[in-house]
C-alpha cells in the first residue's frame, strides 16, 4: 500500500469530482471485489429542443438502466444528480416489468458530513433485487435548462457494464463539437446517422469495468472514457444564441456574472486601511491582506444557485468570515483594490482537470484565485491555501492555464511551476551515546506545502494541545522519543520556513553484544512502506506535491571505539524520483545522510515495477545498522 508525505447531467457529477476541496468528495463506487450487481443494458439518450415559452434551448435527457444480481439478495442506492440549471421530470423503478409505486424518490442536498459543497441536489431510491438472477429497470427523466451546464458525459457506472448506448440527437440549427476522450482500450463502437435536419451520434458500450475510486489518482478526465461536449451556438426562431463558440465567449458570461456581484468599495477599503495601517512597503501590504484572508476566512464551498459561478458579495464574506473559493477570491481582490492595488479575479482549472482553455467549456476550470500586478507582473493569490505563502504555489495550480479578467478583456497565462526545492522538510541531528540512548540537539526545517502539510494538522487543533501534537508528530507516535524544550518559529508565519527545535533522548537506540555496538541511524525510514499494490491498483498514482526531504545524523563516536564497516548506502537517480543514502567519517564523527526527492507528481503505472524495486532497495538499506567496535 503506496503512503505518501504528510446541471446536472454527468456534468456535475464531473464537477464534483474535480472538485478543489481538501477531502474531495466523490461518487458512489462498489468495492473491488463486489460484482453482485452488474448492469444488464443500459440506454442513455441526449435530444436538443428549442423552449418557445422560455426563448432557450433545452436538452431532455431519458435514461433506462436495467440492473441484475448475479449473487445474493440486495439492496443498492440509486442516486442522480440534478441542480438550479437542470430538473428531474420523473425517477421510476420497475420490478419485473411492473411499476413499484410503493419505491418513491427522495430529494435531497447533496452533502458531505452535512456540508453542502455545491447547490447539488440529488434524487435517490433504494432499489431491491430479490435474488440471483432478479432484474430491476430504473427509469429517469431530465431537462438540462441550459446548454452551457451540458459539458460531459462520462462512460463508466458505479457498477460493471455488459452493455451501454448513447444517444445523441443534434439538429441542424444546433452546433455542437463532441470531442472523444480516453477511448483507448475499452470497447466502445460509434455511429453516426444523418437526416435532412438532425445528425444522431450514436455510441455503443460493451464489457466495461466499474468506476474506481482508488486514492491519489488523476483526476476522471485524464482516466475515464467520456464525451466533452461542447455547444457553440444556436440558430433559434428566435434569433442566434451563442454559447461558448471561444473563450472570449466564456469569459464574457463569466464578466456579466462578476457586474452583478454588488461589492461595497467603502467598507472594504476601510477594512484594507485597517490591516496594512503603519506598513510602508507595497509588498508588505500585499502579505498582510493575502493573510488576513487566509487566517479569517473560513473555507467553505457552500454554492447556491448562480453562486456555482457567481462570487458573493466581498462584504458578506467579510461579515460571515466563512465563503467558497469565488468568494475568497473576491474579497482578496477587493481588498487589493480598497489598498490601492491592482487586483484581478482569475479563473483555474485544477490539475485535477485534463482540459484547458483551448476547449472553452465549464469543465475547464473548477477554481477562482486572485491576481495582483505589481511592477510588471502577477502575482497569484489562492486564499483557499491556508498556509501558502506569498509567490508560493500549491501543486494543484503549478504549471495551469489561467484566466484573468481584464475589463472587457481577458488575458491567459500559466501559473509559474516550482521544483521540489519549494517544499524541503530537513532534519538534522547532533547525537551522541549514553548507553543504550541517543541523545541530542535536533534541527527541523519545513516549507512550502511541506510546512502547510503540517500546520494544516496542527492548527485543526486546540490551541493548548499545539506542543503535544507536534510532539506527536516528531515522534511518530514512538514511545521511545522522548522530547524536550521544543521551540519553534512563529507557526502563523506564512513567508518563511518554520523551524523546530529541540532535545532528543531515543531510548534503546543502540544495542551491543560483546565488543560490539549496533546503531540504527534512520529514525523515520520515510516511504519505507511505499510499495504500490499492482494486483489491485489499476491507475497512475499522484503524490500530492513535490517534495525534497532531507535527514541528516551526525554521531559522535565514543571514545575507545571505532567504526567496524559502514554500510554500501544507496543511490536511485530517475527523472520522477530520486533515493540517496550514505555515510561517511570524520574525525571521531559518523555521518548519516539521505536525500529523497520527488521532482514530478505522476507516477505511471508502466513505472510501478520499477518503483517497487527502489523501495526494496530502500528498505533494504533501512535495515542496515552501523556497527562499533571497540579498539
Amino acid at each position: 500500500m503506496i503512503q505518501i508525505a504528510k446541471p446536472l447531467t454527468a456534468f456535475l457529477a464531473t464537477v464534483l469530482l474535480q472538485s478543489p476541496l481538501k477531502a474531495v468528495p466523490s461518487l458512489p463506487a462498489i468495492a473491488d471485489d463486489d460484482n453482485n450487481i452488474v448492469i444488464k443494458n443500459k440506454t442513455e439518450k441526449y435530444v436538443f429542443v428549442y423552449s418557445a415559452d422560455e426563448s432557450s434551448v433545452l436538452i431532455n435527457e431519458q435514461s433506462n438502466t436495467i440492473f441484475r444480481c448475479d449473487g445474493f439478495r440486495t439492496e443498492f442506492p440509486f442516486v442522480e444528480f440534478y441542480d438550479e440549471q437542470s430538473s428531474i421530470n420523473d425517477l421510476s423503478v420497475f420490478i419485473e416489468g411492473k411499476k413499484a409505486k410503493y419505491l418513491k424518490p427522495s430529494f435531497d442536498y447533496y452533502s458531505v458530513d452535512n456540508i453542502f459543497y455545491s447547490d447539488a441536489r440529488v434524487c435517490y431510491v433504494k432499489v431491491p433485487l430479490e435474488k440471483k438472477g432478479a432484474e430491476t429497470e430504473v427509469q429517469v427523466s431530465k431537462t438540462i435548462n441550459d446548454p452551457r451546464y451540458f459539458t460531459t458525459i462520462y462512460f463508466p457506472e458505479a457498477h460493471k457494464i455488459e452493455h451501454k448506448q448513447i444517444v445523441i440527437d443534434i439538429p441542424a440549427w444546433m452546433h455542437v463539437d463532441i470531442k472523444e476522450m480516453n477511448f483507448e482500450g475499452y470497447s466502445i463502437e460509434k455511429q453516426v446517422e444523418k437526416k435532412e435536419n438532425l445528425t444522431t451520434y450514436i455510441y455503443n458500450i460493451r464489457q466495461m469495468a466499474a468506476r474506481k475510486n482508488e486514492p491519489n489518482s488523476p483526476g476522471p478526465s485524464y482516466i475515464y472514457p467520456h464525451l466533452l461536449m461542447l455547444c457553440r451556438s444556436a440558430e433559434t426562431k428566435a434569433g442566434k444564441i451563442t454559447y461558448f463558440n471561444t473563450v472570449a465567449d466564456q469569459y464574457a458570461w463569466y464578466r456579466q456574472l462578476v457586474k452583478q456581484i454588488g461589492n461595497d468599495p467603502v467598507s472594504i477599503k476601510q477594512k484594507a486601511s485597517e490591516i496594512t495601517n503603519n506598513l510602508k512597503n507595497d509588498t508588505a501590504k500585499i502579505k498582510a491582506i493575502y493573510k488576513y484572508v487566509q487566517d479569517n476566512i473560513r473555507y467553505i464551498a457552500f454554492e447556491d444557485g448562480m453562486a456555482g459561478f457567481k462570487p458573493e458579495k466581498a462584504q458578506d464574506v467579510l461579515s460571515k468570515k466563512y465563503g467558497d473559493c469565488k468568494g475568497m477570491a473576491n474579497l482578496t481582490k477587493e481588498l487589493l483594490q480598497g489598498a490601492g492595488f491592482d487586483a484581478r479575479l482569475c479563473w483555474i482549472g485544477t490539475n485535477h482537470i485534463a482540459y484547458d482553455y483551448s476547449t472553452p467549456s465549464l469543465s475547464v476550470d473548477n477554481h477562482m484565485i486572485c491576481a495582483v500586478k505589481y511592477k510588471g507582473r502577477f502575482y497569484f493569490l489562492d486564499a483557499t491555501e491556508t498556509y501558502i505563502g506569498f509567490d508560493k504555489y500549491a501543486e494543484r495550480i503549478q504549471g495551469r492555464q489561467v484566466l484573468i479578467e481584464d475589463g472587457d478583456k481577458f488575458i491567459l497565462e500559466k501559473i509559474p511551476t516550482l521544483t521540489p526545492s519549494q517544499n524541503i522538510s530537513s532534519e538534522k541531528r547532533l547525537l551522541t551515546i549514553d548507553g543504550n540512548d541517543l541523545a541530542g540537539p535536533v534541527f527541523y526545517r519545513l516549507s512550502g506545502e511541506s510546512k502547510e502539510s503540517l500546520l494544516f494538522k496542527i492548527h485543526g487543533l486546540k490551541k493548548d494541545k499545539l506542543s503535544t501534537a507536534l510532539q506527536s508528530y516528531l515522534s511518530d507516535n514512538n514511545s521511545k522519543y522522548t522530547i524536550t524544550q521544543l521551540q519553534t518559529s512563529d507557526l502563523n508565519d506564512r513567508n518563511n520556513e518554520l523551524n523546530i527545535d529541540y532535545k532528543l533522548n531515543y531510548k534503546d537506540a543502540v544495542s551491543g553484544f560483546g565488543d560490539e555496538l549496533y546503531v540504527d541511524m534512520d529514525f523515520r525510514k520515510e516511504m519505507e512502506d511505499a510499495a504500490i499494490n499492482t494486483d489491485k491498483r489499476t491507475q497512475d498514482v499522484v503524490f500530492p506535491y513535490k517534495q525534497h526531504l532531507i535527514s541528516e545524523t551526525e554521531l559522535t563516536i565514543p571514545p575507545g571505539y571505532k567504526v567496524n564497516e559502514l554500510p554500501v548506502g544507496l543511490n536511485i537517480d530517475n527523472p520522477e524520483y530520486s533515493f540517496s543514502i550514505n555515510y561517511k567519517t570524520s574525525a571521531e564523527k559518523l555521518v548519516y545522510r539521505k536525500e529523497i526527492i520527488i521532482k514530478h507528481t505522476l507516477l505511471k503505472k508502466t513505472d510501478f515495477n520499477k518503483w517497487n524495486s527502489n523501495i526494496q532497495q530502500l528498505r533494504k538499506c533501512y535495515n542496515e545498522q552501523v556497527t562499533l567496535t571497540k579498539k
